[in-house]
Order: C-alpha cells, then sequence, then structure tokens
C-alpha cells in the first residue's frame, strides 16, 4: 500500500510537471512594469479612453466658432387663384413655375453667460478623468503583478525547499533500510519517514500548480506567450529606501491618490454643471448677418418672374423666460451633488488613512522580522557546520543531519518570506498613496 501510494505521488507530480517548450525568463518587478505598460489590456483601453476623451474637447471648443448655415431651394410654382371675400369668382393668376431660394446666415456667439466657457471646461474635464482612470488602472494592475509574483517567488523558494527535503529523506530512508537489514532499526521507523515522503511528494505537488496558476495570472497581465516561465529576480530590484513617516504618507496620498483626485474632479465637474444651469437665468447675445435669394417675387401681383436678393446685419438676443421656474431646480441639483460629492471624498480619505496606518505598521513589523530572520540564519548555518562535522567524523546521526539541514532549509525560507512581506507592504503603501504608477 505504501508503494502504491508513492507510486501514485510521483505520478501526479510527473502530470503536472512544467510543459515542453515553456521558455525560462528571469525577470524583476521593474520590467514586469514597463512590459504592463506596453502589453496589458487595460492599460490600452485606457488610452483609447484619453484618445476619445481629448477629441471631445476639440469638438466642445468648437462652440466658439461661428455657425454658418445654408439653404436652397428649387420648387415647381402653381398657378395662383383669386378669389372674392366670399369665395366666389375664382381668377387664375399665372405664375412663373420654376421657384428658387438661396439663403446664408451667420451667427456668432458674443456673451452665453459662461455657458460656452464652462462646456469646453468641462470637456477638459472629462480628458482630465479619462488620464486619472489610466493612473488607478496602472495602479491596480501593477498592484495585482506585485502581489502575484511576490507570491510566485515564495513558491519558487519553497519547491526548493521541499526538493532539499524530499532528497535528504529519500537518502535517509536508504540508510535506514540498510540499517534496518542489519537489524539496527525498526520497520516502524522506516513507515514513519516513507509517510513523511508521501506528504512531502504532495506538498511539493500543490506547490507546483500554485507556481503555474501565479505564472498564468502574471502571462494574462502582461500580454505575453502561454510558453513563457516567469523566474522571480527579487535581487534586481535592489534594496527597499528607508520608509517616511505616516504625515507623509497621507501628504503624498492626498496630493497623488488616483481615488481622491476622482472626487476632485466630480466636483469640478458638478460646479461647471451648475454654472451652466446658472446660465439659462442670463440673456444671449450673438452677432448676426445673413443673404437671402429667391425668385420668383410673388408678393407683387401680379408676379414678377425676377429674383430678389436681400441681406441683413445686426444684434440676436434670446432670452429663456422659462428658466425663470426651471433654472432654480437645476442649480439646487448639482447643490446637492457638490455636498455628496464632498462627504464621499471624506470618507474615502478616511479609509485610505486607515490604510496606510495599517500597511506602514505591518511594513515595520516585516523589517524588524526580516533583521531577526536574518540572524536566525546566522544561527542555523553555525549549527549546521557543527553537525555537519561531527557527522563527517560519525559523531552524529544521519537524523541529527536531517534536522540540522531541516533548520537551515526553514530559516532560509523564512527569511526570504520575511523579505517578500517587506516588499509586499512597501509596494502597497505606493499603492495607497497613488504613486505606484509612477515607479
Amino acid at each position: 500500500m505504501r508503494k502504491t501510494i508513492k507510486m501514485l505521488a510521483l505520478l501526479l507530480i510527473s502530470c503536472v510537471s512544467p510543459a515542453k517548450g515553456q521558455q525560462p525568463q528571469q525577470m524583476s518587478i521593474t520590467e514586469l512594469f514597463r512590459l504592463a505598460d506596453a502589453q496589458n489590456a487595460d492599460i490600452s483601453a485606457s488610452d483609447a479612453r484619453i484618445t476619445v476623451a481629448s477629441q471631445g474637447e476639440a469638438v466642445a471648443k468648437n462652440s466658439r466658432l461661428p455657425q454658418i448655415n445654408a439653404s436652397v431651394t428649387l420648387s415647381f410654382l402653381g398657378d395662383g387663384t383669386i378669389l372674392d371675400r366670399n369665395f366666389s369668382n375664382p381668377m387664375r393668376d399665372k405664375l412663373p413655375h420654376f421657384s428658387n431660394t438661396l439663403g446664408v446666415e451667420v451667427y456668432q456667439p458674443v456673451y452665453t453667460g459662461g455657458a460656452i466657457t464652462s462646456s469646453i471646461s468641462l470637456a477638459g474635464k472629462e480628458t482630465e478623468m479619462a488620464v486619472n482612470g489610466r493612473n488607478i488602472t496602472v495602479n491596480s494592475v501593477r498592484m495585482a503583478i506585485v502581489s502575484n509574483y511576490l507570491e510566485l517567488a515564495k513558491q519558487r523558494n519553497l519547491l526548493k525547499v521541499y526538493d532539499e527535503n524530499i532528497s535528504l529523506t529519500e537518502k535517509l530512508i536508504g540508510e535506514m533500510k540498510l540499517k534496518y537489514s542489519e537489524g539496527i532499526v525498526l520497520k516502524n521507523d522506516i513507515t514513519r519517514y516513507e509517510l513523511r515522503l508521501s506528504s512531502l511528494s504532495y506538498d511539493k505537488l500543490a506547490t507546483e500548480n500554485a507556481i503555474r496558476i501565479l505564472n498564468n495570472n502574471l502571462i494574462s497581465l502582461l500580454g505575453m506567450e502561454p510558453t513563457v516561465e516567469i523566474i522571480p529576480d527579487i535581487e534586481a530590484d535592489g534594496s527597499l529606501p528607508v520608509q517616511s513617516s505616516y504625515s507623509n504618507w497621507m501628504q503624498t496620498a492626498t496630493s497623488n491618490s488616483p481615488t481622491l483626485k476622482t472626487f476632485d474632479i466630480s466636483a469640478d465637474m458638478a460646479h461647471l454643471g451648475r454654472k451652466i444651469a446658472h446660465s439659462d437665468y442670463i440673456p444671449k447675445i450673438g452677432l448676426v448677418a445673413g443673404d437671402n435669394l429667391l425668385g420668383p417675387i410673388t408678393f407683387e401681383v401680379p408676379a414678377i418672374n425676377k429674383n430678389y436678393n436681400a441681406w441683413f446685419v445686426g444684434v440676436n438676443v434670446k432670452w429663456n423666460i422659462s428658466s425663470l421656474f426651471t433654472a432654480p431646480k437645476s442649480t439646487r441639483k448639482y447643490d446637492l451633488k457638490i455636498a455628496e460629492i464632498q462627504t464621499e471624498r471624506d470618507a474615502a480619505e478616511t479609509a485610505i488613512s486607515r490604510n496606510i496606518s495599517e500597511a506602514l505598521t505591518l511594513y515595520r513589523q516585516s523589517v524588524e522580522r526580516l533583521e531577526i530572520e536574518n540572524k536566525n540564519v546566522q544561527l542555523a548555518e553555525e549549527n549546521y557546520a557543527v553537525v555537519s562535522n561531527r557527522f563527517d567524523n560519525q559523531l552524529a546521526l544521519l537524523t541529527d543531519m536531517l534536522d540540522a539541514s531541516n533548520a537551515l532549509l526553514d530559516a532560509g525560507v523564512r527569511r526570504v518570506n520575511a523579505d517578500i512581506s517587506t516588499r509586499f507592504y512597501y509596494y502597497q503603501l505606493h499603492y495607497l498613496a497613488g504613486t505606484l504608477s509612477t515607479l
């Protein structure tokens, strides 16, 4: 039964081993960020939204240009009929049958109560919102890359530990079987380590599956080929800079957080909407000029089969009197919207403050833990050196050697995990402050 379990575990491991043809690439977080900026689908979609918003801003500026309208009408004009007032004695009035009308009118807005200026500014804010939306997307994508990348590094480090443990356990089982044949150890001792080997094989299988999932996540985020196998290169990113205080992080977040900027831009857009609504109160003034050419001349009896041309220049004043009743409701709606946005912004800023405080505390804790784990690795190395020397001189058992090796591997894993945790909270602080997109 034990052999069957062992064979099944090894078979599962072989079935889920990395596919042939995979292309290992050692990459740092900085390299992944650059790839994501160029190839991530969500970031590309954000770039497209910026282009559309910029075009909308250009269209809005057309409101300042003069409006030119021209019309041409060609028609068949039927004969007229002249009647008495009591609709008797009809007489036919022959008219020229070809009728033409040509009209050109130019309108140049001069004063609109700020409606045109506010509309152009509103379009500019939409572009600003699209740019800010891209920053939100970049921040989110980069944080997802950080999470998957650091977890991938953690799992790959764990896989090395399992490989070392499996190798040492197999070696120990071989030694124990030899001693069992000599009657030195019991069969139960061998069984215990064979069960340990089966457990290690399954844990290795789970780790390999986790590595495959994390690798696929990164490939999807980066828009890379599915055959690429990403190998984390944490050392290439260098040491982390010393972090500043909570107040400095909050000041950075207040200035750079795209979440808070979303509320600020929304508030500006609401203010501009209020100005546009309020402009209905104010008469609109513009210059108007036009020219009309028509024929035949039918306002004379009998009709004159000639063209008649007339032009005009003047000032156009429009005032929507009903705005006295409708505009107050519109402006009130925007007042309420502005207050709502401010309330939501305050809540978001409070949440960011809370999250930064938590992340900064965990970051400092990880830094302290990393210092402790570095010391533990030093102690484990010293212990391994002593036990190894005793084992070479046949003063220690293989089990002592296994324990010392496991202690050294475990210390190494904890140090790497502490380093990964420190880096995660470092990037999380930048994510919360809105500066991850600038790294």
